[in-house]
C-alpha cells in the first residue's frame, strides 16, 4: 500500500509549485510588484536637460580652449624655431666670409712683412742697412771717453740750454 502524497511547502522567494492536470510539476514564480515610480514634474525634466546640456557645453568649451591653446603654442614654437634657424644660417655665412677675409689678411700681412720688401722700401727712402753705417766720433779733449761722456758743462747744440 501506498501512503498519501504530502503537501510540499512553498520555496523561499515567493515561488509556488503548480500541478497541472497532466501530473507534472511546474515551478512558477510569483509576480513581484514593480517599484512605485514617482511622477517627475515637467519643470524638473526641463531643468535636468538644461543642466546636462550646460555640462556638455562646458566640457566642449574647456576642451576647445585647451586644444586651441596647445595648437597656438605649437605654432608659436615652430615660428621661433624657424627664426632661430634663419639666424644660425646667417651667422654661419658671416663666419665663412670672415674666415675668408682672415685668410686674405694673413696673406697680405705675410707679403708686407717680408724682409726683402722691407729692405727695398728702406733703400727707396734713403735708409741704409746697419753694415753701411759708419760711426763718427766727435773730437774730444784727449780722453778715451766717448764724445760728451765726461763733459757735462758743455752745451749741446739744439739742447735745452739754447
Amino acid at each position: 500500500m501506498s501512503t498519501p502524497a504530502r503537501r510540499l511547502r512553498t520555496p523561499p522567494g515567493g515561488t509556488r509549485i503548480a500541478t497541472p492536470p497532466g501530473g507534472t510539476r511546474v515551478v512558477v514564480p510569483t509576480p513581484r510588484p514593480a517599484p512605485a515610480r514617482r511622477p517627475v514634474p515637467e519643470a524638473a525634466r526641463r531643468t535636468s536637460a538644461r543642466h546636462r546640456r550646460r555640462h556638455h557645453l562646458g566640457f566642449a568649451l574647456l576642451a576647445g580652449i585647451l586644444i586651441g591653446s596647445m595648437l597656438f603654442g605649437i605654432v608659436v614654437l615652430n615660428a621661433l624655431l624657424a627664426q632661430t634657424s634663419f639666424r644660425i644660417d646667417q651667422a654661419e655665412r658671416q663666419i665663412e666670409e670672415l674666415s675668408q677675409e682672415h685668410i686674405s689678411l694673413v696673406r697680405e700681412q705675410a707679403t708686407l712683412s717680408a724682409p726683402g720688401r722691407i729692405a727695398a722700401w728702406a733703400s727707396r727712402h734713403g735708409m741704409r742697412l746697419p753694415d753701411d753705417i759708419r760711426i763718427l766720433h766727435a773730437p774730444g779733449t784727449g780722453s778715451a771717453d766717448p764724445a760728451g761722456a765726461g763733459t757735462s758743462s758743455r752745451s749741446v747744440p739744439g739742447g735745452p740750454s739754447e
